[in-house]
């Protein structure tokens, strides 16, 4: 029974993360300033934590004593700006692919920072999701260094290397403190951190529609304070191995939906390499 509950809650998480890229993008489109678009979200995620998650072993104040939190919190904040800054340039789906390839760039990082060593599987999933990211990015065609979708792209690469930092760099604090206190002060700190960035945004408003504000508050309340909940409940009740599916749950529901609102475009080659990506994904996710 737990173990079927924890499947249930990291499939869920899953499900949930995986909505956030084509929400961001919809928000984007419908000119949410994108700073702003992320601090309110992360505002509204911290105030469920601390109102509604305290009690459950979210908030440890003590842990924010910590230098690498606050470098962790730092490294998150930059990762998220960069990822609204390049969906703004590029289509949902291109941003939810390179955004997975963090999940291939983290055993590269472990190898540099811990010493943990790379196994067939890991190096042929590697090998296959980079191939594939080549192929999204590209779609078979040749690149223009001064488009804005490739700008974008770089950018969410860039979102990708923070994302697997995070993991890397978080992991002794989880073991230390525990996943949910390290988590809730990841999110605090970024919500503060993010908040100088939101005067450099252009054509800056606080007058947003009903739409928009549904948007900010379902990334806030669901796709990450629940989502981060669920993925806790999951970590904690089912093995590594079990948890790790949330990654390719993650792309493929993000990439689904991307394609089914924003009609993005898919060919032969970026067809082909979100495949890579995901098999990629899965390869790594399920290596021990």
């Amino acid at each position: 029974m737990v173990q079927r509950k924890g499947l249930v809650s990291t499939v869920l998480a899953g499900l949930l993360f995986g909505t956030s890229v084509p929400v961001i993008k919809f928000g984007l489109n419908s000119n949410i300033p994108p700073d702003l678009f992320l601090e309110l979200r992360f505002a509204i995620a911290s105030a469920v934590i601390i109102l509604l998650f305290r009690s459950r072993g979210w908030i440890l104040w003590n842990i924010l004593r910590s230098k690498m939190i606050w470098l962790v919190g730092f490294i998150n904040a930059a990762g998220y700006v960069t990822q609204f800054q390049g969906q703004v340039l590029t289509s949902s789906s291109n941003a939810a692919l390179t955004i997975s390839t963090a999940a291939l760039m983290i055993p590269i990082l472990s190898l540099f920072h811990v010493g943990e060593k790379l196994g067939a599987r890991k190096i042929g999933g590697v090998v296959t999701g980079f191939a594939g990211t080549a192929l999204v990015v590209t779609r078979g065609q040749g690149l223009s260094l001064a488009s804005s979708e490739f700008e974008g792209d770089l950018l969410i690469l860039a979102t990708a290397v923070t994302i697997a930092l995070v993991f890397v760099l978080s992991k002794r604090p989880v073991e230390q403190l525990g996943g949910r206190p390290t988590s809730g002060a990841i999110i605090l700190i970024t919500t503060l951190l993010v908040l100088p960035a939101v005067a450099l945004d252009r054509n800056l408003t606080v007058s947003l529609t009903l739409t928009e504000w549904l948007c900010i508050i379902y990334l806030g309340v669901f796709a990450t304070a629940g989502a981060y909940l669920f993925f806790m409940r999951g970590l904690e009740s089912v093995s590594p191995t079990v948890s790790s599916i949330i990654l390719p749950i993650e792309v493929i529901v993000a990439v689904l939906l991307s394609v089914l609102i924003f009609a993005d475009p898919f060919n032969l080659y970026s067809g082909t390499g979100a495949g890579l990506i995901i098999t990629g994904v899965a390869l790594v996710s399920t290596a021990h």
